[in-house]
C-alpha cells in the first residue's frame, strides 16, 4: 500500500496529495489510469514504467480526457505528487497546453537538478516527505502569482463538479469566451469546456464506485447530462467502455 503524508499546511491549496509507494509483483502489472483533475508528478527510484506504449521513469502527466494505460515490470519505487493544475503552472513556469493528453519527463518538465536521487537518497519516507515540503515550497513562494479571476473560475468549476454553463463562468468575470479559453488552456491546460466534462465523469465515476447497484438514470441526472445515454456515452469516449463494463473490468482487475 502506499505511504501518503499530507503536504505542509502551506502547500495544501497547491498539492492534492503525495506518497510513497514500493510495489513487487510476480507478473507485469497493467492499470487503467484516470483521467483526474491533478497533474501528476511521478518520481522514479529507477523503474521504468510503459505508458500508452512510451517508457518512462519520471515523469509529469497533464490532465487529459481520455484513460491512459501503464504498466511496469514487476517493481516500482517511488513518489507520486499530485498537483493542482493552477500550482503546475507556477512550477514549471510554460503553459500547461504543452502537457494535455501528454506524458513528458520530469526533467523536462520541472528544473530541479537530481530530485529523484536527491528524493531516494534522503533514506526514510519521513526525510522525502521533508525534501518535498521544502522543494516545492521554495519554488511556489518564487514563482509569479496567479490571476484571482483565474483561481475563482476554477474553484467555481470544481465546486459545482462540473455541472455549470461556461457562459456563466464568462458573465460574472465579464471576460469574453475567447479569453477565459486562452487562460485555462495557458494555466490549466485544457479550455473550461473539456475540464468541465472531465468534472463531471470524475463525478459520475466515483458515485458508480460507491453504489453497490449503481442507478445511472439517477447518477446522470446527478452529475448534470442530459440523460443516461449521455453519461454512457461519455464514458465511452473518456473509457472506451460502458460505466456497467468499467466498473465490471475494475472488480476483475481488483480481484
Amino acid at each position: 500500500m502506499p505511504l501518503r503524508r499530507p503536504p505542509a499546511v502551506a502547500l495544501q491549496r497547491h498539492v492534492t496529495s503525495y506518497y510513497g509507494f514500493r510495489e513487487q509483483t510476480p507478473e507485469p502489472l497493467r492499470r487503467r489510469e484516470g483521467p483526474g483533475r491533478d497533474i501528476v508528478v511521478v518520481v522514479s527510484f529507477g523503474e521504468e514504467w510503459l505508458i500508452d506504449q512510451e517508457r518512462h521513469t519520471s515523469f509529469v502527466g497533464g490532465l487529459r480526457e481520455t484513460q491512459v494505460t501503464t504498466e511496469h515490470e514487476g517493481r516500482s519505487h517511488g513518489m507520486q505528487i499530485d498537483l493542482a493544475p493552477l500550482a503546475a503552472h507556477m512550477l514549471f513556469g510554460f503553459p500547461l497546453d504543452a502537457l494535455a493528453n501528454a506524458v513528458v519527463p520530469l526533467e523536462d518538465a520541472l528544473a530541479e537538478p537530481s530530485l529523484p536521487e536527491r528524493l531516494y537518497l534522503a533514506g526514510t519516507w519521513s526525510a522525502r516527505f521533508d525534501l518535498l515540503d521544502r522543494v516545492l515550497a521554495a519554488r511556489l513562494s518564487a514563482a509569479p502569482p496567479v490571476r484571482p479571476e483565474l483561481i475563482w473560475a476554477w474553484r467555481k468549476l470544481c465546486a459545482a463538479q462540473g455541472d455549470i454553463r461556461i457562459g456563466e463562468l464568462t458573465e460574472e468575470l465579464g471576460w469574453s469566451r475567447r479569453r477565459l479559453v486562452a487562460r485555462f488552456r495557458e494555466q490549466i491546460g485544457l479550455p473550461p469546456k473539456a475540464v468541465a466534462r472531465l468534472l463531471r465523469f470524475e463525478h459520475a465515476r466515483e458515485l458508480g464506485r460507491r453504489s453497490v447497484r449503481p442507478d445511472w438514470t439517477r447518477i446522470a441526472l446527478e452529475c448534470g447530462y442530459y440523460d443516461q445515454s449521455h453519461l454512457i456515452n461519455d464514458f465511452r469516449a473518456v473509457t472506451g467502455t460502458t460505466p456497467v463494463t468499467f466498473f465490471q473490468d475494475a472488480e476483475a482487475t481488483a480481484a
